[in-house]
């Protein structure tokens, strides 16, 4: 047993190293940053407007809502950290929703429940879109297997994270924009192996007016669930 242990110790040890490599202390700064602010978020609420581009038929759809976003306490390692849920105003009665147990997706006429104990994958992919959401940059990297890249403009820093390509995960590609000033994200864009893009701006409602997040204000909960 204290032979598994080492083992493991040492395994985590080249792992934290090897990130070490690829995400110098400057960016390590920043994601802290990211990191530690967020957390002070316990929920936001926002209108946003959502493009999806389906790359082999060249079309781009857009979608206008409400999302929601909660923290939640893991019951255990690796349990979903967030609930997220995606309300569409225009079409109606569209959804993407992320809760502890289940993944559901209402978009584009699908139909989908998702439960995590069934398929694992799903509990991956809704991670990841919580991650973003709590600026927990460094999850998405170790758990997706990604490349990394770090920029910043004058307003945002915008993090660029790559799925290496022998890995397989649905997701091929990240980039998010977090605002410098508040460390929120302000834009989320997901490429999907399936061949899909999907191009989240946070605030803009349907007349494309920009509006700012309602932070740490009760959220009925039955918006992370289908009635």
């Amino acid at each position: 047993m204290k032979k598994i242990i080492a083992f493991a110790a040492l395994a985590l040890l080249l792992s934290t190293a090897a990130m070490a490599q690829t995400i110098n202390s400057n960016d390590s700064v920043i994601l802290n940053k990211l990191l530690s602010t967020n957390k002070q978020y316990r929920s936001i609420q926002n209108n946003f407007r959502h493009d999806l581009i389906k790359i082999k038929k060249n079309t781009t759809q857009h979608r206008y809502g409400t999302l929601y976003y909660e923290q939640v306490k893991p019951a255990k390692q690796g349990d979903t950290e967030a609930k997220i849920a995606m309300r569409y105003s225009d079409p109606a009665n569209e959804y993407y929703i992320i809760n502890t147990t289940h993944l559901y997706n209402g978009i584009d006429g699908h139909k989908l429940k998702f439960n995590y104990r069934f398929v694992p994958l799903m509990k991956l992919l809704g991670n990841a879109l919580a991650w973003a959401m709590n600026g927990d940059i460094y999850s998405i990297y170790n758990n997706l297997n990604t490349d990394f890249q770090m920029a910043t403009t004058q307003t945002h820093y915008v993090i660029t994270l790559t799925v290496k390509k022998d890995y397989n995960k649905g997701i091929t590609k990240m980039l998010l924009k977090y605002d410098k000033k508040t460390c929120i994200i302000d834009y989320m864009e997901v490429e999907e192996k399936l061949g899909l893009i999907h191009k989240y701006t946070m605030g803009l409602d349907a007349n494309g007016k920009k509006h700012n997040p309602l932070l740490n204000t009760p959220i009925d909960d039955k918006v992370f669930h289908l009635n």
